[in-house]
């Protein structure tokens, strides 16, 4: 007959490899699709001569000014999508972790009431 703390044993053993499997499925996957920046060509400083000129310095500038507009909403919406990420993982960490304490609280409410 097997006694409590080699069940409980087991249990642990039987859980480390469930985790040690479930980690190595993680490490095995592709990494996610990311989406690149589409804000086209990055602007390039056309020389001071060409500076010179008004128009093309005003050309120039919003030329710019639209560029650092694009990677900037690009930053942010990574931002956000990272930030949705760590937000569902974490749902996910609690959900794992409340499940589990009470598992393990009805396993030890279980025991008590055979004694």
């Amino acid at each position: 007959m097997t006694t409590t703390a080699g069940k409980d044993r087991m249990k642990r053993i039987a859980l480390a490899i469930a985790i040690a499997g479930c980690a190595g499925g993680a490490f095995a996957q592709n990494k996610p699709d990311v989406p690149q920046p589409n804000c086209g060509a990055k602007p390039e400083y056309p020389g001071r001569l060409v500076m010179t000129s008004d128009m093309r310095r005003r050309n120039f500038d919003r030329e710019v000014t639209k560029w650092a507009e694009c990677m900037k909403t690009y930053v942010n919406d990574r931002k956000a999508a990272s930030e949705a990420n760590m937000a569902a993982g974490n749902a996910a960490i609690d959900e794992y972790n409340n499940t589990i304490k009470k598992i393990k609280q009805d396993e030890e409410d279980a025991k008590e009431r055979s004694q």
